[in-house]
């Protein structure tokens, strides 16, 4: 379809003020996200997301619950005081037997945005690693062999760790995986007394046991996972961990970037910009991530990236995030044109509402979108 007769390319000054409007109005409409993740699970019928986030991200609840539960299991049939129901054994001991799975989601459980926000952003991660390692231009340990070899103790050994959580964290046979130690503990805490709390009303409603008898060996066992939590680095704090020790060396450039991002590693990626930009995780990881590469390509600018290396960043996420190499192209070149015409006044105007509390921001979100209902 043509232009008008009377239309006319935009300038460079143009195009660098649609992205740094862009780029700040991104940073209310990002966090709706979150918050709405679980509960589209549980209502397939009110999607907000997509076929393949929701897909991903039962598999990784539903794996993260099967884990949380064998475990809980195992320690609950060591307890002394377990009730003498040799039904109710018979079921907590057959491995292959979903028990507290189906409990909790008739009841619409866990119903966490926490969790929501780490399973959504797992199964972005998933969804993007995906087409970047379709394109990767180095090799998958490149950047983390080449750390691992600094004369310096703390960064190697950093990188080392970063490696360790990321092979827990990251199946490469391209399965989706989450493990307990990649949840913030408060979340961890949770989810492992919900699944705690369903199996004691299994036992009640299936096996006729009476609660009471039921909640010494169950609170006893989930207080021993609790307690027991392994101080495994979860994959983005190891990333954090990592991008601090090089920030402090000054060795986050953009061969760093271009590096890091070739050969897909997301969250390493989005810890270099946050430890550079001074922001938290999650914040880094929603501006590199936004789909029409705004925030992405501000956030590139205010940290002083050349035009050139900002050009490939923007557009290896830009085809990985949409899905689509020619329409990623696309939108990283609108977003380019405007890229050295943003003064710095501007950058910063932009970057400021990226720079307030992402709770805040949420809630602000959510206001908004309720007053538009």
């Amino acid at each position: 379809m043509s232009e008008p007769a009377n239309s006319r390319p935009e300038s460079a000054e143009e195009r660098a003020a649609a992205l740094l409007a862009d780029a700040a109005r991104a940073a209310y409409g990002r966090q709706a996200r979150a918050t709405v993740a679980l509960e589209d699970l549980h209502r397939p019928e009110r999607y907000r997301l997509s076929e393949f986030q929701i897909h991903t991200i039962r598999q990784l609840l539903d794996g993260l619950i099967d884990a949380v539960e064998g475990d809980l299991r195992a320690r609950l049939l060591a307890r002394a005081e377990l009730p003498d129901n040799s039904a109710f054994v018979a079921s907590i001991g057959a491995a292959h037997v979903a028990i507290a799975g189906p409990v909790m989601r008739r009841a619409g459980l866990p119903d966490d945005a926490a969790l929501a926000t780490v399973l959504l952003r797992r199964a972005d991660e998933y969804r993007i690693m995906r087409q970047l390692r379709k394109a990767a231009s180095v090799t998958e340990n490149g950047v983390l062999d080449r750390l691992m070899d600094e004369p310096d103790s703390a960064i190697a050994a950093s990188a080392m760790r970063h490696l360790i959580a990321e092979t827990r964290s990251n199946d490469r046979l391209d399965d989706p995986h989450i493990a307990r130690a990649d949840l913030p503990a408060e979340v961890d805490k949770a989810l492992v007394w919900s699944v705690a709390a369903a199996l004691r009303a299994y036992g009640e409603r299936e096996h006729g046991i009476e609660g009471a008898a039921l909640d010494a060996p169950i609170t006893a066992s989930a207080r021993e996972m609790v307690e027991s939590r392994t101080a495994e680095a979860a994959l983005e704090s190891a990333a954090m961990d990592l991008a601090g020790h090089l920030d402090r060396h000054r060795l986050i450039d953009d061969r760093l970037l271009a590096e890091t991002l070739g050969g897909a590693r997301l969250a390493l990626y989005a810890a270099l910009l946050g430890e550079k930009a001074h922001l938290p995780f999650g914040t880094a990881w929603d501006m590199a991530t936004a789909p029409d590469a705004a925030a992405h390509a501000l956030l590139l600018r205010h940290l002083g990236v050349e035009r050139d290396m900002a050009a490939f960043l923007a557009t290896a996420m830009a085809r990985a995030v949409i899905g689509d190499d020619r329409a990623g192209e696309e939108c990283a070149a609108r977003r380019i044109e405007g890229y050295e015409a943003m003064d710095a006044e501007a950058i910063e105007a932009a970057m400021r509402p990226w720079r307030l509390d992402i709770a805040y921001r949420t809630a602000l979100a959510r206001l908004d979108a309720g007053d538009r209902a």
